[in-house]
Formats: structure tokens, C-alpha cells, sequence
């Protein structure tokens, strides 16, 4: 019989959810917000633990409440009543930057212990914006204290240290990780900008509040501003919207330090191959799948790819697009705040030469998708879309011989 793998494509607003499960292996990557846990997550978990079936592993792509606040709530309830057994948890924290002796200055015991009774508002998210009636999302503890509290296996597959881009295959039951990123640089760009903010706070000779430190750091990074990048949207008529002129626009990198430190890999089950991004810089995918890949043997095929940044056009280059393809591409957001996905990323992906039909997943149905969802549009170019009333999505993978 052969194997196949389902994605669970979970709305979580303007952010992501994903479990992957393939025969009694399964793999949460980040858990959106406190609703997207207790209305999609936590019933599913419940699903698998009847089945008796645990979370080998979750994977938390970066810090940003859009990705964490549904882990942080699933890891508070289970530290009090055991909803499912966790085997194993990817997160990038404070620890795992690697300071220089040179770097460790010490922060007043009492500067951290304030940061951390501010309960991280901003991290654990009931949705955008908290709720005030919400006092959990008020009152939540940081990420890596729920994992410390826990005593969940941390990091285990890198020897505790930090996940990021391997040569080596890592292997999780049925499945196999190849990480692509972050590279340690981005990682050192992320303690730059976690060592600016703690300047404004002060130094001084002190020792390290380590029991504060996680938390202050995930409060510094998880409450910095994305900067918008002022680009004209075309919110016009579907007829009228031009992918080819669209394509001809400049690209631009994202800069954001929190993004840039996104956990993304391939993931393979079988034959089957994904293709998570999270909120990556692609300038960092490209690198990495240069250095494990040859020139013929791109572009790379993947049964799916989740689209990186919900369809930021500052996360998916026309250089990237040409070294991976797929049939299917997962883009995650309900369009607030940033007014993902930006059509610019729509038509690079699709107006690229095929010889199948793209299919383009969105979890919520938006203005922008009815446009990109028009007729002549999709025949032009050979794409579908499936589009999601705001309920869960399944696709199911079967084995290829891509």
C-alpha cells in the first residue's frame, strides 16, 4: 500500500499553522494564535490522542505572535493537564544565538524582571488585536519558559544547540528534515538588533537574570515593527489585473531580523517532498540549495510548497522561483495588516512555464483571491485555485515518482 502524507492547513489569521501526519507520525509547524489553537489545533490533537498518536515534533519557525501564540496557549494547558505527549520542539531563542564573552554584558536583574511581568502581551495573541477581556493573553508566559517548564526535549536533534541550516538529513519517524535556514549569519543579524534594543534598556555590571532572559528576548523580538514597504497595490477589477506587468517589478529583499531567522527545509516522507518557507529571506534558500544541489538539477519539484511570508512580494524572489516549482503552493493569511499576499508574488509563481496545472491554496476567501480566482486569468496561465470559507484544509500526498 502506499504511503501518503496529509497537510492540515489550519486558518490562523494573518499567520501559520501547519501538522503534517503520515502513518502515526506527526509534525506541528508553528500554531498561529490562541484562537487558531482552540478552534483547529486543540481538537485535533484531542483526534490524535485517541488515536493514540503523539507530536513527535513541533517546529517553531520564529518569534512572531502570528506563529507562536497557539503554541504558547497548547504548551500552558499541557503543562497543567496532558493533552498529548510532545517528543520533541524546535525554537530558536535566546540561548541559541552564541554571544561572545566580548557580548555578554550584563543586564540589571531588575530591567529583565520588568520585561518579564509585562507577561509578554504582545507574543501571546488571542487575535489581532488581544482581546482586553482575554487574561491569558495577558498573562502568558514566554515560549521558552513553557518549553523549561514543560521539560520537553529542546532542540535535541541539533545536541541543544540551534536549528539551522545542515548539510545532514534529519530524520523524525517517518520523516526526514533537510534545513535550509537560518544561516548563522542571519542569526548573528538577529542578536545585533536583540543587543540594540537591550542598549536603550541599559547595562550595567550585573549578573544575568538567566531565568529572565528567554523571556525578555522573545518580548524584544516579538514586539518589533515590520517595516512597511510603501508599493503600489493592484486592487483593481480581476479583468484587469496584469501579470506580466506585475512580474517587471523590482524586487526587493525583506529586512526584518525576525523573519530572516525563519526555520525552513524540506521536509520528505516517502517520495513525497515539501517545501516550508516560513517567513524566510530567500536570498538564504537560494544559498542553501546551491550548496546541496547541482545547476542540472534544477528546478527542484516539490508536491508542495508553502509560500513564504503569506505572499509577501519581499519574500519571494524571481531567483528563487527559478531553482523550485510545484504543483501546489500553500499561502496562509486572511489579509490583514499587511494586505497579503501581494499579487506581484501571485504572478511570478504562475505566469513561469508549466507542463502541469498549478493549483494555489488560500485558507480565507479575499478580495484579492476573487481577482486572482478569474477565468481568463487562470486559463491563461494554467492555474486553479482552492479557496477556504475559513475552515481547515486537508490535502492529502500521495507517493510520486517526480
Amino acid at each position: 500500500m502506499k504511503e501518503t502524507t496529509d497537510i492540515y492547513f489550519f486558518p490562523a489569521l494573518n499567520g501559520d499553522s501547519f501538522l503534517i501526519s503520515s502513518e502515526g507520525t506527526n509534525v506541528l509547524i508553528d500554531g498561529g494564535y490562541v484562537n487558531t489553537y482552540r478552534n483547529f489545533l486543540k481538537p485535533k490533537l484531542f483526534e490524535l490522542q485517541q488515536k493514540q498518536e503523539v507530536l513527535d515534533l513541533i517546529i517553531v519557525s520564529h518569534i512572531d505572535g502570528d506563529h507562536i501564540s497557539g503554541i504558547c496557549k497548547l504548551l500552558e494547558e499541557n503543562n497543567k493537564t496532558k493533552i498529548i505527549d510532545i517528543r520533541n520542539i524546535w525554537h530558536n531563542s535566546y540561548r541559541h544565538l552564541q554571544f561572545q564573552e566580548s557580548d555578554s554584558k550584563k543586564f540589571e536583574s531588575s530591567t529583565l524582571k520588568s520585561l518579564n511581568e509585562m507577561k509578554i502581551a504582545p507574543i501571546l495573541k488571542e487575535d489581532p488585536p488581544v482581546l482586553d477581556k482575554d487574561i491569558s493573553a495577558k498573562k502568558g508566559s514566554a515560549l521558552a519558559k513553557l518549553i523549561r517548564e514543560g521539560g520537553y526535549p529542546w532542540n535535541a536533534h541539533f545536541a541543544g544547540s540551534e536549528a539551522v541550516f545542515h548539510k545532514e538529513l534529519i530524520i523524525e519517524g517517518n520523516f526526514s528534515f533537510q534545513i535550509l535556514s537560518p544561516s548563522k549569519k542571519k542569526l548573528d543579524r538577529l542578536k545585533d538588533y536583540w543587543l540594540k534594543e537591550l542598549y536603550k534598556l541599559g547595562y550595567v555590571d550585573d549578573k544575568t537574570a538567566s531565568e529572565f532572559i528567554d523571556d525578555a528576548f522573545e518580548f524584544v523580538i516579538a514586539g518589533a515593527k515590520e517595516t512597511k514597504v510603501l508599493r503600489e497595490k493592484n486592487i483593481s477589477a480581476s479583468s484587469n489585473l496584469d501579470f506580466e506587468a506585475l512580474v517587471l517589478a523590482e524586487f526587493t529583499e525583506d529586512n526584518a531580523p525576525a523573519n530572516g531567522s525563519s526555520i525552513s527545509f524540506i521536509l520528505q516522507c516517502g517520495k513525497a517532498k515539501i517545501l516550508f518557507l516560513g517567513d524566510s529571506h530567500p536570498s538564504v534558500i537560494i544559498e542553501s540549495l546551491k550548496l546541496l544541489y547541482t545547476d542540472d538539477e534544477f528546478p527542484l519539484y516539490f508536491d508542495a510548497i508553502k509560500v513564504s511570508h503569506h505572499g509577501s512580494a519581499l519574500n519571494t524572489s524571481p531567483e528563487l522561483l527559478e531553482l523550485i516549482d510545484s504543483e501546489k503552493f500553500l499561502i496562509s493569511t486572511n489579509g490583514k495588516s499587511f494586505g497579503h499576499p501581494d499579487t506581484e508574488t501571485i504572478a511570478r509563481i504562475v505566469t513561469r512555464k508549466t507542463d502541469y496545472q498549478r493549483t494555489l491554496y488560500f485558507n480565507y476567501p479575499l478580495e484579492i483571491v476573487s481577482q486572482i480566482n478569474n477565468q481568463k486569468l487562470k486559463e491563461k496561465y494554467n492555474y486553479q485555485c482552492v479557496i477556504s470559507d475559513g475552515t481547515a484544509i486537508k490535502i492529502t500526498l500521495h507517493e510520486t515518482t517526480n
